[in-house]
């Protein structure tokens, strides 16, 4: 095929040839429809990544008519948990499994990032292809965190679980974890137990003493070892329940599952496993503590 150019007269009197003009033209166009397509993932993703979170606070409400909010939790006097609630406390876990993944995914994504430096700069030719991929990975975590709530909320509704109960769980059963973490994550690394979750922690205790005062005698052992620890709950705001060790007969409880927790345990997803949200301004903002 013969490709044919014309020639016209810029205003100047000066020759430009029309395929250019065209071509300049086409690129506007292009342009302006990838800022365009881009404009619309942006906003279509916004949808998607509120949509995780709205059918998260859905659920969570179902769970607070059923179960109430987390000062409606109080543990058992001895502190233990009975087998049917472990088992309970799994299926939440194995629902969380494919989630769990992504996050992993993207520590492991992030991990491999930080090797291209180890060695000095590394060329442009590598590195650019890497920092695509990282940028939109972390473009898709938003959702990745919504979906955490969503499945987690979704879950503890079919197990039957409440969230004041299934954080209870969390922290006693996966208590060497969070004092002293012997898996490391590449962008993930704060504790499970933030300040909310710690305060709602302490609560429980308070109310479990509570149960305890009116149920065993004055002088009776686990009354002032349930004492002693809300004195250091109290103490310290950073205090998780049991921080020096669990009570044998609390620890007892989680021995036959020890491996299958252990397996559904993640290290990268810990920071956002008791996490709630909040939607703010018909969702153009979203908070999470």
């Amino acid at each position: 095929m013969t490709r044919v150019s014309t020639i016209r007269r810029d205003r100047n009197g000066g020759a430009v040839s029309e395929s250019s003009h065209q071509w300049v033209k086409g690129c506007a166009f292009g342009c302006g429809g990838l800022v365009v397509l881009f404009v619309l993932a942006i906003v279509g993703m916004s949808f998607s990544m509120r949509r995780a979170f709205v059918d998260a606070h859905v659920d969570r409400v179902t769970l607070e008519q059923q179960f109430g909010d987390y000062d409606a939790f109080t543990p058992a006097v001895d502190g233990s948990v009975m087998d049917i609630r472990v088992s309970a406390f799994l299926e939440v876990r194995q629902a969380l499994a494919g989630v769990h993944g992504r996050i992993e995914d993207v520590d492991r994504e992030m991990g491999e990032f930080e090797e291209l430096t180890d060695d000095g700069e590394p060329e442009l030719r590598v590195a650019l292809p890497a920092v695509f991929r990282l940028t939109k990975t972390m473009m898709g975590l938003p959702w990745v965190f919504g979906e955490v709530e969503r499945v987690r909320n979704q879950a503890l509704v079919e197990a039957g679980m409440g969230i004041g109960e299934y954080t209870y769980i969390f922290v006693l059963a996966y208590h060497d974890e969070l004092v002293a973490p012997t898996d490391q994550s590449n962008l993930f690394s704060a504790s499970a137990t933030n300040s909310r979750v710690r305060n709602d922690l302490r609560e429980m205790i308070r109310r479990q003493l509570a149960e305890a005062r009116t149920e065993l005698p004055e002088d009776d052992d686990w009354l002032g070892v349930l004492e002693e620890e809300t004195v250091l709950l109290d103490a310290d705001p950073d205090r998780i329940p049991w921080q020096d060790g669990l009570p044998e007969q609390i620890a007892d409880c989680f021995h036959s599952s020890r491996e299958t927790l252990d397996a559904a345990y993640s290290a990268a997803a810990a920071e956002f496993e008791l996490l709630n949200s909040t939607i703010r301004g018909g969702g153009m903002s979203i908070q999470m503590d």
